[in-house]
């Protein structure tokens, strides 16, 4: 048999009914706390059955990973040439993100649960885009001075879990004045592959 006999034609998703539980699974994890956001209590909110979830998400795990990791509200910024200005503005976003109530309660309990290499393979697909996004603004840093700027990787591991430690510890406590000083730091590290 072949595997255009195999693959049958399914009902498109509903992007709609995605959001609608994505959007409940943020406000539960806000309200009530990661162990008690359950996949019924989601689709309760949501207004869809859990089958439907699990039509979507392979685990409750995969859906609280793309509610509190994946894109939000939170549009990625377009470069503006000023990498220093540049990098505050990424500081600012996932300052925003990781303060946000789901992910205060979302980030420690997915990261006690997520201990697979499934896991951590679906933590990266997520998280892949913005990765993209950031190191395509470094890139263009580049073609505006001489020489390569520091490692896009390392530097986007340290925006991503300074953030996400100063957001768990502090909550919303001094985001303008930390922002500014992580951005003038990743600001530094760019610009020492110059030398």
């Amino acid at each position: 048999m072949s595997s255009q006999a195999r693959q049958r034609p399914g009902r498109p998703r509903d992007a709609d009914k995605d959001l609608a539980v994505l959007v409940a699974a943020r406000r539960l994890l806000a309200e009530v706390g990661y162990q008690q956001t359950t996949v019924v209590a989601i689709a309760r909110r949501a207004g869809v059955n859990a089958p439907a979830i699990y039509r979507r998400w392979p685990s409750r795990e995969a859906l609280l990973e793309e509610a509190v990791h994946g894109p939000g509200a939170h549009q990625l910024p377009e470069p503006t040439g000023d990498l220093r200005a540049d990098l505050r503005t990424w500081v600012r976003i996932f300052l925003a993100r990781a303060a946000s109530p789901a992910a205060r309660s979302g980030v420690p309990g997915l990261l006690a649960d997520s201990q697979t290499e499934e896991a951590r393979r679906r933590l990266l697909a997520i998280g892949a885009p913005v990765r993209q996004a950031f190191a395509d603004m470094l890139a263009r840093a580049v073609d505006s001075g001489p020489g390569p700027l520091a490692d896009p990787e390392v530097l986007f591991e340290i925006l991503s879990g300074t953030t996400t430690f100063h957001a768990l510890v502090r909550g919303g406590d001094d985001h303008d004045g930390f922002a500014d000083t992580l951005a003038d730091a990743l600001y530094v590290m760019a610009m020492h592959g110059r030398r």
